[in-house]
């Protein structure tokens, strides 16, 4: 096979050992990779490696391990299993990917919100064919529930941007 030689000082050399040690790839697989993702037409995939299952296994450093049990910790994911897939799904597609908490908060948030729209249908209901009794309807009880939409908006908003994140997607934006 073809053989590309490069002269490296000392420290450029520890420095790609160590880039690569923490890629959790070798070196001559990593500038493999740099070159197809640089130059897609000189490089070649004819060594890549289907699985024949839907199981992965990936090896990390003992440093990269623990960088990763202390994300999944810090996010709230049950396990690194958990978070390692939410990573991969949500670079594949390119969003977000919730917790089991923060789908939760979700759920709470779709019951509130409907219990607000219960509210707005009596009002409305009240103002349309009960109009003689209208005046049981204050402004201050509009602007109650007003604020009470606008906190929630802001909660589902941040819990969304929180997430977006997360995961460095650029192009969701929460409407």
């Amino acid at each position: 096979m073809p053989k590309t030689e490069v002269i490296l000082t000392e420290v450029e050399k520890q420095n790609w050992r160590e880039y690569c040690l923490n890629q959790g790839s070798s070196e001559a697989d990593t500038l493999r990779m740099l070159i197809h993702q640089l130059a897609p037409d000189a490089s070649s995939l004819d060594d890549f490696k289907e699985i024949k299952s839907n199981k992965i296994t990936i090896r990390l450093s003992n440093e990269n391990l623990q960088k990763l049990s202390y994300r999944a910790k810090t996010e709230g994911y049950t396990s690194q299993t958990h978070w390692v897939t939410a990573s991969v799904l949500s670079n594949l597609h390119r969003e977000p990917i919730l917790t089991t908490d923060e789908m939760a908060c979700l759920r709470n948030s779709n019951r509130q919100l409907a219990a607000m729209g219960r509210n707005l249908n009596q009002i409305a209901r009240v103002l349309n064919i009960e109009f003689r009794e209208s005046d049981k309807i204050t402004k201050y009880m509009i602007e109650n529930l007003s604020k009470q939409i606008d906190k929630h908006t802001e909660k589902v908003y941040r819990l969304l941007d929180k997430n977006r994140t997360r995961w460095n997607i650029a192009n969701v934006t929460a409407s």
